[in-house]
């Protein structure tokens, strides 16, 4: 839909600014039976403002932007579009009776399905791609006198405006801020005056605008409990979550409010006929609820605690959010050899772990186990900070289970420990980082064979600096190198990431089959500067 452009005034950190109500343009006096017009625009914008820039809260219309119109009292009139051409508005020509009183009513965006009793209104959870002003719905009503000549429709805003700004040493100029869990669709009652919150929920990515460190977003009125999850903030390659824990956060119809986070760091001469004329104003965006006390402010680790189940991803990650997964080629293939779990254990910091049985079969071709078959995944949706460091240190806690085999007479025996590989994929999936344990950095993996069934913890580092489409140690030498060889890395690269556990235990003609199984837990991963 057509944006409205806007213009703001400065901020104010956890209040929201007061209306201002300039002076109308003069309407055009009344007649007896002779043409009337509408004066049609965003009240509290004067007339000569056609564009809209940061730092203020008013705002009006500009070339190409339709509205809907209805006359509550004759049917045919129902719906009409008319279309700004940046002077005038044009459409459909409206004749009443200039002795019959009659009430007008007005909706922006234009939409052919609509009523004026049911117009529906939905955001966009992506509002940084499509500007946030494609999301603001206005309305507007008139009750006329009998032989009015001008009809003034002043738009009032129908949803509500959200802006932040940001701010503390761990604040950067890429951040992205999401709104959590925003109720994203209405429906506009005019008759009633009435706007309705739907059921519709989703993450709505705010708009980063022009000015420093600011966001803003339109959705439709609700209120944010206290202690509820209010957004989530990606910056520097930390993720924070944003809560008021004493008081709740009221989005308010017609209404914004600003918060401050700081990340620390033609007729008869009976008739009268209405038509379009020059744009006008729309009301200002008006005082909303103060929010009282202080926001609490959480960094959310890279790596988050398991939950109760895994995301089942097949071949590839299209996932959005952060997620822990159990990572298939192929479903059906893997489905018999390949179990997923998690389990409960008092002992471990997150009380859970997440576990993987794989079975390999000699007969079978496909057996043979590697990171891309069958591994437990963290997939990590958002950019790694390495203004500091592109070394990452992983600590973990890790065990495996003594692998049972099947000789050739189809006898099980234990068969000494199970191995754990781990590898660490690039954002589109076609190299592995470099993976070491002493930092030696030769190889995009790491192999580790516990000698018993307990818990030990583990630790790795990963190098974002370098690459190879290897999985296994790469060739620094030989036809290989050019191919195989390590390649710097670049932002893209660790614009997200994906972790991969899993056991290559594999069957052989002597040992027709081994089963293998691996636990891992309490994942921290963090940058490592050394001192």
């Amino acid at each position: 839909m057509k944006t409205i452009r806007k213009v703001f005034l400065s901020s104010m950190a956890l209040l929201a600014m007061t209306a201002c109500n300039n002076e109308l343009s003069e309407q055009l006096a009344s007649n007896q039976g002779g043409d009337v017009k509408f004066t049609m625009g965003i009240e509290g914008t004067s007339a000569s403002r056609v564009a809209m820039e940061d730092g203020s809260y008013q705002a009006s219309f500009e070339s190409t932007n339709a509205v809907g119109i209805f006359v509550k009292e004759v049917a045919s009139y129902s719906n009409l579009e008319y279309t700004y051409n940046g002077s005038a508005w044009t459409g459909a020509t409206v004749n009443v009776p200039a002795d019959g009183v009659y009430t007008y009513y007005a909706y922006y965006p234009y939409a052919e399905s609509a009523t004026s009793t049911a117009i529906a209104a939905e955001v966009s959870a992506d509002q940084e791609t499509g500007g946030y002003l494609a999301n603001d719905y206005l309305m507007a009503n008139l009750a006329a006198e009998a032989g009015q000549a001008n009809v003034d429709l002043q738009f009032t805003h129908a949803l509500s405006l959200v802006e932040v700004t940001l701010s503390g040493p761990n604040a950067a100029e890429d951040a992205v801020v999401t709104l959590s869990n925003m109720t994203t669709d209405a429906t506009i009652n005019l008759e009633a005056d009435d706007v309705t919150p739907g059921e519709k929920k989703a993450n709505v990515t705010m708009d980063k605008l022009a000015a420093s460190m600011k966001y803003r977003a339109i959705v439709p009125e609700q209120t944010i409990a206290q202690g509820t999850a209010l957004m989530t903030i990606v910056s520097k390659g930390r993720t924070y979550k944003v809560s008021y824990k004493t008081s709740d956060v009221k989005f308010e119809r017609g209404k914004y409010i600003s918060l401050n986070v700081e990340l620390g760091s033609s007729s008869s001469a009976e008739d009268v006929t209405v038509t379009i004329t020059t744009s006008q104003g729309i009301t200002d965006w008006g005082e909303g609820t103060p929010v009282t006390g202080d926001a609490t402010v959480d960094e959310i680790p890279l790596i988050l605690p398991l939950g109760d189940e895994l995301t089942e991803v097949i071949k590839t990650f299209d996932l959005t959010s952060d997620a822990w997964a159990k990572f298939l080629d192929n479903a059906a293939t893997y489905a018999d050899v390949a179990q997923f779990s998690i389990g409960e254990d008092e002992s471990l910091e997150w009380k859970k772990y997440a576990s993987l049985e794989y079975t390999s079969k000699y007969e079978d071709a496909n057996a043979a186990n590697s990171y891309y078959k069958a591994a437990l995944s963290y997939f990590h949706s958002s950019p790694l900070d390495v203004s500091q460091t592109k070394i990452y240190k992983l600590s973990m806690k890790i065990k495996t289970e003594l692998s049972q085999s099947a000789t050739l007479d189809g006898e099980l025996s234990e068969n000494g420990a199970s191995k754990l590989v781990i590898t660490c994929r690039n954002a589109d999936n076609s190299s592995s980082f470099a993976t070491s344990t002493n930092q030696t950095f030769s190889a995009t993996t790491v192999s580790k064979t516990p000698g018993n069934r307990n818990w030990m913890d583990f630790t790795i580092y990963i190098n974002l600096a370098q690459k190879s489409t290897t999985v296994g140690t790469v060739p620094t030498t030989g036809n290989d190198l050019e191919k195989k060889g390590w390649k710097e890395t670049s932002a893209s690269d660790y614009a997200k990431f994906d972790l991969r556990f899993y056991t290559n235990n594999n069957a052989s003609e002597s040992t027709q089959k081994v089963v293998s199984k691996i636990y891992i837990s309490d994942l921290v991963m963090e940058p490592y500067v050394a001192e």
